[in-house]
Order: C-alpha cells, then structure tokens, then sequence
C-alpha cells in the first residue's frame, strides 16, 4: 500500500503510530486517541512545528499502526517500543545503560550480584546506582558482613557435593554447599542484607553492637573485634544515606531545569524516609519532553514509591498512574506541592537539574566549537555528529584485535563501542588487520548504529588507505582522518586527503582529538590484555600434566588469575579446586611460589 493511501485509510481508534524513513528505519513511535487525527497533523501545516518535528516529518516515507482498546494500553505499547527500536526522533533515556541494580537473585540459597539488565525473573532488585564503584564496593562488603555464597553452583543438584571453595576456608562464605546450612538460617543473612539496601541498615547495627557486647562481656575478645570490623565496614554503607523525614516516606521528587535545545531532569529517589540515590537526565528538549520522560520513566522502573512529585500539573498524570497500577498491580499518586517540605525537596532537585544543564552547556559548547572548527579544517560539506575511531593492538603479531570507539552528539557512547578478535590471519599486519575490521563494521550496520560523519584511524596514511579502500569497496562515501603520534607516543596531527595536518594551531580541535585517540588507545590495550591474560592462563595450564579442560575452568572460576594461583598455597589449591595434591604440587613448580 502506498504511503498515501495509508494516511486516508488511518483509523479513528486509539493505538501507537511508527514512522519510517526511505531506509525502513524506525525514526519515531507516538500514541494517540484517534489515530488517523494525529497522524495527519504531522502533514498539514508545518510552520506551527518545532524544528525537530519539521526535520523528521522531511524523513517519513512510509508508517505502520498498532490499535489499540484504550488510551492506556497504547501509552504501554508506545513506551516498550520506544525502548526496542531506540528511534532517534524520541526521547531516550540513553543513560539507562550506565546505572547498575544490585540483585538479590531468585534461588535457593540467594546470591547477592550487580546487573545492568532488570528482568522479570523473581529475583530483587535495587537501584538504580549513578556509581558503579560505590555498588561494587557495597556488595562486596555485604557479602563479607553476611557471608553469602559467591559460587554459581546449581541447588539443591549440587547440594552436599563436592568440597566448599576458598572463600569458606578463609571465612568468607558459610559453605552452603557442603549442605549442612539450612535455607532458614541462610535467609536470615540475606534478610539482613535486604534491610540495608531498603535504608533500614540502622536495626542491623544496634544487632551487631548488642552482639558484640555479649562477646566482650563473655571474654571473647576475637570475636568482638570481628563484630566491630563489620560494624566499621556496615557504617560506610549507611553513612551514605542522608535522612529526610523522620517517619518511612516512599517519594521520588523530579523537577527540571531547560534551555532552547535541552532539558535536565533530576530525580531524587527517597525510600524509607531517606534519600538514597539522584539520577540524572539531559535530554533534547521539544515542548512535552518532561511528559513523555515520565511516561518512559515509569514504565521500566524497579523500585516505585507511593508518590511521585512534580514541579507542575501533568497533563498526562493521570494516564501515568493508570499505566503504573495496570503495569505493577501498585497504586502511586502524581502530586503538585505549593509549600512545606516537598515543596522544599523539589527546589533542591531543580537546583541539581540547573546544575547539570549549566554543566552539560559549557561542555556542549566546547564541543560544538571543536567539531565546527574541525570541518572546517577538514573542508567537509556536512555537520559532523558522530565520529568512530578505530585502532589496532598486538604483541610481535599475537592476539591480534581491533577496537572501535564512537564519539556522537558530543559524548563518548559506549552502547556502540565494539570489540573485534582478528580471525582472519595470524601474525601482526596492521593493515589486513584494519581491513578486516572495517569489512566486518560496514557488512552489519544494524550493530552499529547510523552511519558516521568522520572516520578516525589511529595511524598515519598507509592506514588512511587501507580504510578507504574498503569504504569504496562496499560503497560508502565517507571522510578518513589518520591520528599521527609524535616519538613520545603522544597526540600529534591528523592526516587527511595526503596531507598533515597541524592541529596543535586549533587548541579546542588538538583537546578533541588527543581525547578521542586516548581513549581509543584505552580501549584497544584493555581488549587486548584481557585476551592476552586468557590465553597466558591457558597456555601454561595446558603445559601441566593432570590439568585437563574441566580442572582448568574450575581452577580460572574459584582463582580467576595465575597471580592469585602463584600467591595460595598447594593445601588452599587442593581444597578449592578439588585436586590431588601431587597435581597442586605440579601446578606450584610450573607458575613459581
């Protein structure tokens, strides 16, 4: 059906709408209570439309539509496909991807691990977290405070065999394999550890404390220190949470802060009567960005609160509590406060947001100064917007990868970093090893993204070439710039179209690049080490007699580095790793003690 044909034939229905570009690319997904009035407004009278709109409505070749019964379910629909195609004329939350959960999962004996992904699979799930060292650092401490299992063992198949792991000889597990914990006693500690990340850390140290007294009443000195060791170490954790109320108020407050091109939302999540974590958003900004940020916001979350606080009346406030009863079964109100103390928490989220705004203004300046600057010196027709670097690593031609990092929208985004395992030959050809990467990048464009404006290489013409040619050979159209070195390894001109170019003369242009090749440098060598450690550890373990591929993996799982294999002793290696002694004994003499 022409694309004509579908726009007089849209019903009156309500249901989400997708539109296509000449690509059959999904560049934008809307909801609507009659379908065929929304749509057709896109192709009347543009002059009323923002920028963005009237630039998308250019790109439309063709649409789909899903009815739907109600308002609702098409608010519902329009949100999962919005997080499915990622269309770049919506609003995405592209930060999704930077926060962790820490996740209590759903097993018998429950471990205690971080995540970036929430599935709907039973497990608990906590967060978001902005730090992704602070939730390491805290699940690594409630793990050694409560002795949870760290092993991936399949229960109750496994239970009772086989020996425990080295963490229960040094005393940092209870050894629930063994099969002489019972799953009572074992909830007791993760109860414990619930209680802490609800906010409620403070009935886990008056336990401690009253635990500890006993011990030192009773002369066991030892064993009150140990208690106090994990005193120190529980207060680090609650010591992080600022308190709010005085009674177990569930809210997330969310204000903004915006200017003609963006908007920074902040939302300040407060559970149990404290503030426990802030989130940060900075968003293009059309007219309803904030209304469509809740929309999208709530329809994906772990933790919901019993309020939602906003700045001003929502229009879609009462659809976003309809979505949320039917999505989690759990009643939240959407609430406006004119004074007190919620009041008080929304001017604190809306200095954060302005904070942010300001933040990402300044950087977002330098930026578009650089980039102007850059096709300028380049003599490019077009913006540039997204820049992928690529770079290649070795050692003598072994373990030969290729890494791609991706500068867009004046960010480093990771969602498109890629890593590529040379597989085409062995040995060290920079150039063939270039080829094949940049083959395997413009063979699958669905993986990566939209097309680039500017090509970097880090290297100097030889390398410029040798992209070029496989951009010709499969029919791209794209400009290659080579990243030139000085003697000290350091950032020193850009090579494009035979020449070099000194970028030292544009300071804003040199921070760029220098940037863009570090971390494309970063990236490269930390790819390559981690395949370069793997196969060190195989090599040297395949040398030793005894050591086949299940006692290897056993050993990489419960050791997880040949330093930490050199550094246990031949009694610790038998017992984690289930092996004859004279097989431990061969293992020491091959690594060194």
């Amino acid at each position: 059906m022409l694309f004509e044909e579908k726009l007089s034939n849209l019903p009156t229905s309500p249901g989400v709408y997708i539109m296509k570009d000449e690509n059959g690319n999904v560049i934008y997904v809307g909801k609507a209570v009659n379908l065929r009035n929304r749509v057709r407004q896109y192709f009347q009278n543009s002059s009323d439309m923002p920028p963005k709109t009237r630039l998308m409505v250019k790109k439309i070749k063709d649409l789909d539509y899903i009815v739907t019964d109600n308002e609702i379910e098409a608010l519902i629909l329009e949100c999962n496909l919005i997080k499915e195609y990622r269309p770049k004329y919506n609003v995405l939350l592209r930060d999704d991807k930077n926060y962790q959960y820490i996740k209590i999962t759903n097993e018998m004996f429950p471990r205690l691990v971080t995540t970036r992904k929430v599935e709907k699979d039973g497990s608990r799930y906590f967060g978001p977290y902005v730090s992704g060292y602070s939730v390491k650092q805290t699940v690594e401490l409630l793990k050694s405070l409560f002795m949870l299992r760290t092993c991936k063992k399949k229960f109750p198949d496994q239970l009772g065999k086989g020996r425990p792991c080295l963490n229960f000889h040094i005393e940092k597990c209870l050894g629930v394999c063994k099969g002489d914990v019972s799953e009572e006693e074992y909830q007791k500690l993760v109860s414990k550890a619930v209680k802490v990340l609800s906010g409620k850390g403070d009935e886990v140290v008056e336990e401690l404390k009253a635990k500890m007294f006993e011990y030192a009443e009773n002369l066991m000195f030892e064993k009150a220190q140990e208690i106090k060791n994990k005193l120190s170490s529980l207060e680090q954790i609650i010591t992080k949470q600022k308190v709010i109320y005085a009674d177990d108020r569930s809210e997330d407050v969310i204000n903004f802060a915006k200017d003609h091109t963006h908007i920074a939302i902040v939302v300040l999540i407060i559970r149990n009567g404290k503030l426990i974590n802030k989130e940060e958003f900075v968003l293009k900004a059309d007219e309803d960005t904030f209304e469509r940020f809740l929309e999208q916001y709530y329809s994906d979350v772990v933790s919901l609160p019993k309020e939602i606080i906003v700045p001003n009346t929502v229009e879609n406030a009462e659809n976003i509590e309809k979505m949320i009863e039917k999505l989690y079964g759990f009643k939240v109100k959407v609430i406006v406060p004119k004074q007190g103390e919620k009041k008080q928490l929304l001017d604190m989220a809306k200095k954060n947001a302005e904070i942010s705004l300001a933040n990402r203004q300044k950087v977002d300046d330098v930026y578009a100064e650089a980039l102007l600057t850059l096709k300028n010196i380049l003599g490019l027709e077009n913006e540039i917007e997204k820049i992928e670097s690529y770079d290649i690593s070795n050692i003598a031609g072994a373990d030969n990868v290729g890494t791609l990092v991706v500068f867009e929208d004046g960010r480093f985004n990771k969602e498109y970093y890629r890593k590529f395992k040379i597989k085409g030959f062995e040995g060290q050809d920079d150039i063939r090893s270039i080829k094949e990467v940049l083959t395997r990048r413009f063979t699958n464009l669905e993986k990566h993204g939209r097309i680039p404006d500017l090509i970097l290489i880090d290297g100097g013409q030889n390398q410029v070439n040798a992209v070029l040619e496989v951009l010709n050979a499969l029919g791209f159209s794209i400009p290659v710039a080579g990243m030139v070195k000085d003697d000290r390894h350091k950032t020193k001109d850009l090579i494009y179209n035979g020449k070099e170019l000194a970028i030292q003369e544009y300071p804003l242009v040199f921070k760029l690049i220098y940037a863009i090749q570090e971390e494309t440098h970063r990236f490269a060598v930390k790819f390559h080490r981690e395949v370069r450690k793997k196969h060190l550890y195989e090599s040297i373990l395949d040398e030793i007699e005894g050591i086949g591929e299940k006692r290897k993996l056993k050993l990489f799982r419960v050791f997880g580095s040949i330093d930490n294999l050199r550094k246990a002793s031949i009694e610790e290696i038998v017992k984690a790793a289930e092996i004859p002694y004279e097989v431990a004994l061969k293992i020491k003499e091959k690594i060194g003690v």
